[in-house]
Parts: structure tokens; C-alpha cells; sequence
């Protein structure tokens, strides 16, 4: 997922809480679930960029489970749909239940899946732990296998993809509007040594290790899949290394390469890539990209210049 797509999603929070229509969150529910839903709570999750869920915590005939309720967003049906599809590949996703496209049920589109329950694997890799790193390559590996045959049943959403030449484009294109001379050197340098690229691949849109959720070792589920798509595999493996630094230098981004069939000297080309979009992304916006700044990215992306 480039920052460009982050730029396209508007920010759709509705006020509609859960805790105050109890009433009507157990008839909706209770729908898909069968009879005896009772709502115990609903906690609102981290705000995204795209929409903040909530956690339901239900009794169903009397046994505990929890849920992830979805509401109005722009890619909501995206998303469930995708989830829906998914059910058939060989990557753990929450089950998805009860699309309202209307809003007939709670006043919202919306739709529910199952709450995974783990810790993120993303913390798991920062501690250091080998087995971590190996988990976030077997992932990413199996989701960029899963192939367009399979997932016939959303081919109507899943258009050609974003190449990394497209997410260059896009970014120069900026640029072409708001002119700085790094950013003209940048461009005709990352085009000038621009490697063959890979074929588009599938993945959830958000291939960052904070939503694959593992326990007892073991990875549990993949959540976040409102920009599932096709994309650059490659660009889309690297966020972690970009937005986290740390866990660079530990030979993962090269093992899965190797395990893609790709060759690990691009690398580099793909870390002049990120500066680049994520600086065009962070001055478009007036806003810090994770740690990264505006006078950070310029800098970074002068020494792999330098370096390049």
C-alpha cells in the first residue's frame, strides 16, 4: 500500500455508538447468531486511518465471544466482501457476518466479524524474536501466491493493481506541481535505474505486522483488509523496514526475496522509492508519517542519492 491509496480514503467516523443502542445491536446480531444475543459491552478500538471500530463483547446462548463490528466507511463492502472470498485461501481471516449496505439494522452500512484474539506479531519481531520475522516472510509469501482464479467471487473490485512504477509516477506527478530540485534529481535517478519489476500480487492492502495477530507462537489471524488488492509485492513486504528501522539489517527483507524469487539488489532502489512517495505523502499533507518529517524524508532521500 503506497500513501497515495491512504490519501483516496476519506475518513468516515460515525457517531453511533454501540453501548447506547443496545437494543438494536442484539437484534442485529442475533440475525446472523441465532437466538439469545446479549450485548455485555462495546469498546471503541484504535482510530485508523479509515474508520474505528468497535469490539463487541456478547453472550450467545449463554457463551462469551467477541466480535469486530464495522460501520460506515468508504470501502466497507470492499472489505467484507474480500473477507468473504478469503474464506477459501490458505491465510487465517476473521469470519465476516451481516452486511447492511442500507443501514436498515443501525442506521449505518454495516457488518461484523469475528474479534481475533493474540498480540501483535509486529511486537513480537521488534523483541527480536527469529521465529517472528520467520512467521511475517511465510505470510507474505503465502498472501502474494494467492492468485485472481481464486478470488473470482470479488474479480469486480480487484482491478489491475498499483505497480511501483505507478506509485513513482504518482509521486513525481506532485512534484511536477510543486517543484524542488531534489525531488527532479530523485525522479530521474529512480527512473533511470528503475529494475525489472514483479507482476502485481495480492495481499490485504496493509501488510504491516501490527494486523497479523499470532498466539502461542502461531499466527492466528490477518485483520485490516479494506484495501485488499492487488500491488507491487515488494514495496508492499518493505513498509515494516521503513516505518520501523530496527529490524533492518536482520537479512529478512533478502530471505524474501530469495523465497519470491526476487533479486535482493533491488533493495535498494525500492528504499529510494519509499523516501520519495513518503516525502512527496508527508509535504502533500503538512503532517509527520509515522517519525518521519518533512525535513527527515528530504534528508534521506539525499543520501541515497549520494549513496545510489
Amino acid at each position: 500500500m503506497s500513501v497515495g491509496q491512504l490519501e483516496e480514503e476519506e475518513i468516515t467516523v460515525t457517531s453511533f455508538n454501540p453501548n447506547d443502542h443496545q437494543p438494536q445491536v442484539e437484534g442485529y446480531l442475533g440475525r446472523f447468531l441465532g437466538e439469545g444475543v446479549r450485548l455485555v459491552g462495546a469498546q471503541e478500538l484504535t482510530k485508523s486511518t479509515r474508520d474505528a471500530p468497535w469490539r463487541l463483547d456478547v453472550e450467545v446462548g449463554g457463551r462469551a465471544r467477541s466480535f469486530v463490528l464495522r460501520l460506515e466507511s468508504k470501502r466497507i463492502e470492499h472489505e467484507y466482501r474480500v473477507l468473504r472470498a478469503v474464506e477459501a485461501v490458505p491465510v487465517p481471516a476473521p469470519r465476516a457476518y451481516g452486511w447492511d449496505a442500507t443501514g436498515e439494522a443501525l442506521g449505518v452500512p454495516c457488518f461484523f466479524y469475528d474479534y481475533v484474539e493474540g498480540e501483535s506479531l509486529l511486537e513480537q519481531m521488534l523483541a527480536g524474536q527469529p521465529w517472528a520475522d520467520e512467521l511475517y516472510i511465510d505470510t507474505a509469501c503465502t498472501l502474494q501466491s494467492v492468485t485472481r482464479d481464486q478470488l473470482q467471487a470479488v474479480s469486480d473490485l480487484l482491478a489491475e493493481g498499483e505497480s511501483a512504477a505507478d506509485v513513482l509516477e504518482d509521486a513525481y506527478a506532485y512534484f511536477q506541481a510543486n517543484p524542488h530540485p531534489l525531488a527532479d534529481a530523485a525522479y530521474a535517478r529512480l527512473k533511470e535505474t528503475q529494475p525489472a519489476l514483479p507482476e502485481t500480487r495480492f495481499s490485504n492492502g496493509d501488510l504491516w505486522p501490527d494486523n497479523l495477530i499470532v498466539r502461542d507462537g502461531q499466527l492466528a489471524g490477518v485483520i485490516d483488509w479494506a484495501l485488499a488488492g492487488f500491488s507491487d509485492p515488494i514495496f508492499e513486504f518493505l513498509l515494516p523496514f521503513f516505518l520501523r528501522p530496527t529490524l533492518r539489517g536482520r537479512g529478512i527483507e533478502e530471505r524474501y526475496c530469495q523465497r519470491m524469487g526476487f533479486d535482493p539488489a533491488v533493495l535498494p532502489w525500492y528504499h529510494g522509492l519509499e523516501f520519495f512517495d513518503s516525502w512527496r505523502w508527508v509535504r502533500l499533507t503538512g503532517e509527520p508519517y509515522e517519525q518521519h518529517t518533512d525535513e527527515s524524508l528530504e534528508a534521506d532521500l539525499a543520501r541515497w542519492l549520494e549513496e545510489s
